[in-house]
């Protein structure tokens, strides 16, 4: 029973022991609750003062704002009103440009226009000239190569056949000197040229060619017939009285070839006596 006693004694200390001392931490807790409540409530004041003061803020500033917004609509009316005038005035000047500029426009189209069609109507006319010019033209060209066509078949027609004379005496000096026969007698087809001296073919085929040399009494002459710039055939005058000498060839022509008598004694003086006693005479025989 003491036994018991003692232990029930011993639980009560400790009961009440460990219930003082949870009393104790309860009432630190409740303390430090009550503290952190009070601070909560005192930020809460704090922050409902702040918000109060924010929303006075606000409205002022929403007040300002309002009356600045009311200030900016009417200036903006105001302005735009004056902006508005300025536009129009600005327009109808840009409208009024506008219409002057169109009116220019449609001058100078319209002058355009007429110098185009006068312009046209010149170019036209150049053109009508030029037409009729070389119409004029081609009608010559046509009728030259008709001409040309005409006098070469005329010319395959002709057979041509020259004689010609010695009307004065030609006195030779050099080898290269050409006797010129200028008293022409006959020239059908006009290949003989009598200031040069030289027959040129007309057309192609085979000719006969004779020469009369009559030379100064108790001197010869030497010549010769040329074809182009060759010697064909050499003659020669004996030196006696009043000797003559003549040659007669056949040669082969194509369309102009050159036939002509010269001198070949180089470095002698000889004459050759005129007064139609020498001749130098050729024709066409066939093609």
């Amino acid at each position: 029973m003491e036994v018991y006693t003692e232990k029930m004694k011993l639980w009560e200390e400790y009961f009440s022991s460990s219930i003082e001392h949870k009393m104790k931490v309860y009432a630190e807790k409740m303390k430090l609750w009550e503290e952190s409540i009070y601070s909560s409530l005192d930020k809460v004041v704090e922050a409902k003062k702040k918000t109060e003061t924010f929303v006075e803020s606000h409205l002022q500033d929403q007040t300002r704002f309002n009356e600045c917004f009311f200030e900016t609509i009417d200036h903006f009316k105001l302005q735009s009103e004056n902006k508005t005038e300025m536009y129009d005035t600005k327009m109808n000047t840009l409208l009024d440009s506008f219409s002057s500029t169109i009116q220019e426009l449609s001058e100078a189209e319209r002058k355009i226009e007429n110098t185009m069609q006068a312009s046209l109507h010149q170019e036209q006319n150049r053109f009508d000239a030029s037409f009729d010019k070389l119409v004029e033209l081609s009608n010559r060209f046509n009728t030259s190569l008709q001409e040309i066509a005409l006098k070469e078949q005329k010319d395959k027609q002709i057979r041509p056949a020259f004689f010609s004379t010695l009307s004065k005496t030609f006195v030779l000096s050099n080898s290269n000197k050409v006797l010129i026969f200028e008293g022409v007698k006959v020239n059908r087809g006009g290949g003989y040229d009598p200031l040069s001296g030289i027959f040129t073919a007309k057309r192609d085929g085979l000719y006969h060619f004779s020469c009369v040399i009559y030379g100064e009494s108790g001197k010869g002459v030497g010549y010769q017939l040329n074809k182009n710039d060759l010697l064909y055939v050499r003659g020669y005058s004996n030196n006696g009285e009043y000797g003559a000498s003549s040659i007669s060839v056949l040669v082969e022509l194509k369309k102009g070839d050159r036939v002509y008598i010269k001198h070949r004694h180089s470095g002698q003086t000889e004459a050759v006596i005129g007064n139609d006693h020498s001749s130098f005479g050729g024709y066409f025989l066939q093609d």
